[in-house]
């Protein structure tokens, strides 16, 4: 990435970390079986990213990184509602997401200092969805906790801002996009909205 005109005639690597809010946008029906009350969602929680990139031209990036969203996390009340997958009483659920980008980023230098970028790419993804506690069975010791796990891939796209605040410093403010799936549910979309540094070495 490039964060002012002198600054981006140094070609090679770079590196750095983010951290902000990740939306996992399940919904409610993608744990309810159609007998729970009192359901609640929260699928906004703090995520982090990590980021190893090339800088092949003043413009020109390559950039890898690894996203980590916190657990968007569900609730509800199985009133003993026959047939159903859950056990009578207060029921949760999470669903999680975790994988690896490569994306190419163009950046636009402008103001000694400052720089705005558009990146798009592809993103390999690995969600798990928890149900608990279920009748239906599950992985763990107690058989009450169903855990269910997708992986696959993605188009995933993003832009921001930045600014070279100190040496080889930057600081970049971000927003990406892209879609996942989970085991037994349509396909969902993911949102990363982060303030990260980068070093360029």
């Amino acid at each position: 990435m490039i964060g002012c005109a002198d600054a981006a005639q140094q070609e090679g690597w770079y590196g750095g970390a983010s951290l902000g809010m990740g939306t996992v946008k399940v919904e409610t029906t993608d744990w309810d079986d159609g007998t729970l009350n009192g359901m609640t969602l929260d699928k906004s929680n703090v995520a982090y990213k990590l980021i190893a990139a090339y800088r092949f031209a003043p413009m020109f990036s390559l950039e890898g990184s690894y996203i980590q969203f916190s657990d968007a996390k569900f609730s509800g009340i199985e009133p003993g509602t026959v047939p159903s997958i859950w056990k009578t009483g207060p029921v949760s659920g999470t669903a999680s997401v975790k994988g690896v980008t490569v994306q190419a980023v163009g950046t636009w230098p402008f103001k000694d200092r400052y720089g705005l970028f558009a990146k798009g790419g592809l993103f390999m993804w690995n969600t798990t969805m928890v149900s608990n506690p279920t009748l239906s069975g599950g992985t763990l010791a107690l058989n009450d906790i169903l855990i269910q796990n997708d992986n696959g891939f993605s188009w995933l796209y993003g832009a921001g801002a930045e600014i070279r605040f100190h040496g080889r410093w930057h600081a970049r403010l971000e927003w990406e996009h892209s879609t996942v799936r989970f085991a037994s549910t349509k396909e969902r979309g993911v949102d990363f909205s982060s303030l990260g540094v980068t070093f360029d070495f």
